[in-house]
């Protein structure tokens, strides 16, 4: 592989960075705040790429690569060539997103949080008898660690369906701290209705119910009181 071929390969992958940043399939690897730092990435690939190839076509033949020995002159491995295969893969198939498969490898303990998170809002919308829409992240914490502001409310949540043991199955969502690799499961056990099938993105409304007591922790649970299956959002994480 001579060297302007190389930086076609370079080219092909800053383009597909760029492909990934201009679309919504970006969502399915990193956070949304990132989409400026791929963007930025990939075009910086392209440059360098194109810059070092027109510098190499432009030298007099009295520069040119040395002979290897075997009349090739500097070659890269044929190897090279192996990542051409997951930079198409990536332009024409779009990979789905973390979902139930990964939640069944976790436990559904939520952990206790460093700090407390403002949930002044609860207190505020206390008199209020519509479900409190929550991230499926909050509710898995707040329910097990704040209790108090918990009780007695009718919550809505949004995420797909992960099925559990012995019947059990839990609204789940993946959250992200930079990307996929250290994405963590929340999960919230649904108790009172039959389970959707797994995967199945639903919006459950329902009432706070005492948590799970496991011997590795608690499980944030609720008594649902409906069901509506919807489409998965462009951003699957949370």
């Amino acid at each position: 592989m001579r060297r302007n071929v190389a930086g076609l390969v370079v080219v092909f992958v800053g383009a597909a960075v760029v492909q990934l940043a201009t679309s919504n399939t970006y969502l399915r690897f990193v956070k949304p705040g990132m989409r400026w730092m791929l963007l930025a990435a990939g075009v910086i690939l392209i440059v360098l790429a194109v810059a070092d190839v027109l510098a190499d076509t432009r030298k007099t033949p009295g520069h040119e690569h040395a002979d290897d020995g075997h009349g090739h002159g500097h070659l890269l491995p044929r190897a090279a060539w192996l990542l051409v295969i997951p930079i198409f893969a990536l332009l024409v198939v779009d990979p789905p997103a973390l979902g139930a498969d990964a939640a069944q490898r976790q436990s559904p303990v939520a952990a206790k949080p460093i700090a407390p998170k403002g949930n002044s809002f609860l207190s505020q919308s206390a008199g209020s008898t519509a479900p409190l829409p929550l991230a499926v992240r909050d509710y898995a914490v707040w329910a097990v660690w704040e209790k108090e502001s918990m009780k007695g409310r009718n919550f809505q949540l949004t995420g797909f369906v992960t099925p559990g043991k012995n019947g059990t199955w839990y609204v789940s969502r993946i959250g992200l701290t930079c990307c996929v690799a250290d994405g963590m499961a929340f999960m919230v056990e649904a108790r009172g209705q039959a389970s959707p099938p797994k995967n199945q993105w639903i919006t459950v409304t329902g009432e706070w119910a005492e948590p799970t007591k496991r011997a590795d922790g608690d499980v944030a649970a609720m008594t649902v009181t409906g069901i509506r299956t919807v489409t998965a959002p462009a951003n699957q994480y949370e």
